[in-house]
């Protein structure tokens, strides 16, 4: 269960976590220089996002899952750890609440978005939350590794593996 859980938990971030950030820093500069327009090119964002949200929320229960099941020795990194997850917990729900607003302010036809300054505010508001998500999501990465080596090293102790030292 350890080897699975572990294996699961590496496939969700990088699905959700590198495939937000291959969009980000990739395919949204590309994608708006040859689209001409960001206007036009959010219009596929919006489809995007729900595909993101999607490997969010499925991303965010598999690290749960991570949080409460490894037996990790550092208690404070796993105090820093469930933080970090309800960082990034509350971060989504802000993201899907905002994502709902900010379609709603987009008009297919025509490839209009509609109170243009209210719209610009909350998209601001909406890349700064993703923004503190993934580098959340990046100290978790860290944090869960050591966590991983931690536990590792007490599964060998207490089996009587003949691990010395500390990881």
């Amino acid at each position: 269960m350890l080897t699975l859980r572990r294996y699961l938990v590496i496939i969700v971030l990088m699905f959700w976590q590198g495939g937000f950030t291959f969009y980000a820093a990739v395919v949204v500069p590309i994608s708006t220089s040859v689209l001409g327009s960001r206007i036009r090119q959010g219009f596929i964002t919006r489809e995007v996002t729900h595909y993101i949200n999607v490997a969010a929320a499925v991303g965010l229960m598999l690290l749960a899952w991570d949080v409460l099941a490894t037996r990790d020795p550092s208690r404070i990194r796993g105090h820093v750890r469930a933080g970090l997850w309800l960082v990034m917990a509350v971060c989504q729900a802000l993201l899907l609440a905002m994502h709902s607003h900010l379609a709603g302010l987009m008009q297919e036809k025509g490839h209009i978005i509609q109170e243009e300054e209210t719209f610009r505010s909350l998209h601001r508001i909406y890349l700064w939350t993703h923004t503190v998500q993934w580098g959340a999501g990046l100290v978790f990465l860290a944090l869960m590794l050591g966590a991983w080596q931690g536990e590792t090293f007490r599964e060998k102790r207490d089996s009587g593996g003949g691990a010395t030292g500390r990881p």
